[in-house]
């Protein structure tokens, strides 16, 4: 659900440590014995804090390894490597002079007591993404799906799932906590369905179609909906039609597929504006690519008091063919469109309390100040939820897991939030929202995939443009060889469904995108979405559709942005 007033980012990014180094060393020159005494008196790095749901930890959980601090002095041919593989990353001279003072601390240590570097922790990143033997993210996602299948909201397999990946994580990635915070849910289940067109001239005179109830849909009446079918291409045409011609009928919204944005609306309030008209039922043209001619993708629809369903373009042209010879007359052999349509779809709101998943990595300075990754767990009850948004979720997960790898923690602690309820009703945001609201002003920045992931692009930030500036330059200078350093401001409120409200509070959003790996096509192509619509929604939406290198490597590089802010 989109926010749906337009607020300005009241505040920006700070600049890097380096340049703030750079600014006191103009300024002045700290004494030796200063040094020495901010040295002696620096954070330990061993945690202390964990969220409410893990006080019961005094050590962290098991196999927890206590990251190091900033102030901790680097092993020399450690440092040296970090110093090279940033030198080799940036190029030019005006960032290495940058990157070299960002090997010392704010109060300019010396080199034996050096912090690590931001962008020489961003450099071991990026080549994090080179190591084509790290398949962890893909593996997990497999293993997850082909154990408990899709994550419906409400459903059994969604909490499987969502305790998989808290044990997994708990119990392999050491200085990772993850938990979860509760979320109350209505639960939709699909039922058995089908959809009949009767065709006289057809062997036994009708044709079984393909179709997907919409989620959230009503179901029909036990012995089903049977009548006849009026073609609409705009909710503009059937205002026009009119209950004379629509009562008594079912819709079929044939519209074609021109993004979806403006196609999903058709969707999302089909049976809500046909229903004012009369109509017994509405089908809808699946949302979806014109090359994906015969597959049926399901998605969320406004309840309303008749039944919707999703049904293939292939199939509504040949709906739309039919009553067009009909109204001709040509032939005897050319009938109406008549449909029968069954649906033993049940709702149940508030139905059971389920969760969002949260895993934590605390930072090391600002352990309350927050930079939030996401993506959403829920999926639909068709495929697996692989792509659409398992990946996204996973990518944030394995983001924070190669930042832990490093064994330096940010500043600021990095939260992976694994949304639950996006498809419909955006529970688990507002159950995040409400939790967290005396929080909101420590959450410094906020991500979120839900548009597929595959090769990197970039992010689309929504901030003050002092702030897409800055990350334009980051992205540039630190990004190129992996991919992910694109930067596009985005006008929307939000780049994300489930960052929404966070975003309309002011903090500074983006959501990550990536090529589309059929035609290389990057955003703001006409064909950039293709390839995620094709199995969007769908039963196609399995690990297939998932490259577990890009996954990697898109990882990589939101982990590499998850570095920067969270350590500015």
């Amino acid at each position: 659900m989109m926010p749906d007033e337009k607020k300005p980012i009241p505040w920006g990014l700070p600049p890097l440590r380096s340049e703030v180094l750079e600014r006191q060393a103009a300024a002045a020159v700290h004494s030796s014995s200063e040094t020495n005494e901010k040295a002696q008196t620096a954070d330990t790095g061993v945690p202390e804090y964990y969220p409410e749901p893990m006080d019961h930890y005094t050590n962290g959980p098991p196999g927890y390894k206590s990251l190091a601090p900033h102030s901790e002095t680097l092993k020399t041919s450690h440092r040296v490597g970090i110093f090279l593989a940033g030198a080799t990353l940036l190029g030019g001279t005006a960032f290495l002079v940058g990157f070299s003072g960002c090997l010392m601390d704010r109060d300019s240590m010396s080199m034996e007591g050096a912090r690590p570097c931001v962008m020489g922790v961003v450099g071991e990143l990026v080549q994090a993404g080179s190591n084509t033997s790290n398949t962890v993210a893909w593996d997990r996602l497999a293993e997850m799906t082909d154990l408990y299948g899709h994550r419906m909201t409400g459903s059994e397999a969604y909490d499987h799932s969502a305790e998989w990946v808290v044990r997994t994580a708990n119990e392999q990635d050491a200085n990772l906590t993850a938990y979860t915070e509760p979320v109350w849910v209505d639960e939709w289940k699909r039922g058995s369905e089908s959809l009949r067109l009767f065709a006289p001239s057809r062997p036994g005179g009708q044709v079984q179609l393909q179709m997907l109830g919409l989620g959230n849909s009503v179901g029909t009446p036990p012995d089903g909906v049977d009548a006849p079918v009026i073609p609409v291409h705009s909710f503009e045409e059937l205002r026009q039609l009119g209950n004379a011609t629509i009562a008594g009928n079912v819709v079929l919204y044939n519209f074609p597929f021109t993004g979806y944005g403006e196609t999903a609306r058709m969707r999302s309030q089909g049976a809500r504006e046909a229903e004012k008209y009369g109509a017994q039922a509405v089908l809808v043209r699946t949302l979806a690519p014109d090359t994906s001619f015969h597959s049926v993708h399901t998605g969320s629809s406004a309840r309303a008091t008749i039944p919707a369903a999703a049904i293939s373009l292939s199939d509504a042209n040949l709906i739309e063919r039919m009553y067009e010879r009909a109204k001709v007359g040509a032939s005897l052999d050319h009938v109406f469109p008549r449909v029968k349509l069954v649906m033993n779809a049940q709702l149940r709101e508030n139905a059971k309390q389920s969760a969002n998943v949260i895993i934590d990595l605390k930072g090391s300075e600002l352990p309350n100040e927050i930079v939030l990754l996401s993506g959403h767990f829920d999926s639909w009850d068709v495929g697996v939820g692989a792509m659409d948004d398992g990946a996204g979720a996973f990518l944030a997960w394995e983001a924070a897991r190669m930042i832990a790898r490093t064994g330096y923690a940010p500043r600021r602690t990095i939260r992976v939030v694994m949304w639950n309820n996006e498809e419909t009703q955006q529970r688990g945001a507002r159950a995040y929202f409400e939790k967290h609201k005396a929080d909101i002003k420590d959450h410094k920045f906020a991500v979120e995939s839900d548009i597929g992931v595959f090769e990197p692009w970039g992010l689309a930030v929504a901030a003050d443009k002092n702030v897409v500036q800055r990350m334009r330059a980051f992205g540039k200078h630190l990004l190129h060889s992996l991919g992910g350093g694109n930067i596009t401001s985005t006008d929307v409120e939000s780049p994300g469904e489930d960052i929404a409200l966070l975003c309309k509070s002011g903090v500074p959003c983006a959501g990550f995108l990536s090529v589309n790996p059929e035609n290389n096509a990057v955003p703001g192509d006409p064909h950039w979405e293709d390839h995620y619509f094709r199995y969007h929604h769908a039963n196609s939406d399995r690990m297939e559709v998932i490259d577990k290198h890009q996954l990697r490597r898109s990882a990589a590089s939101l982990a590499a942005w998850a570095y920067i802010i969270a350590d500015l």
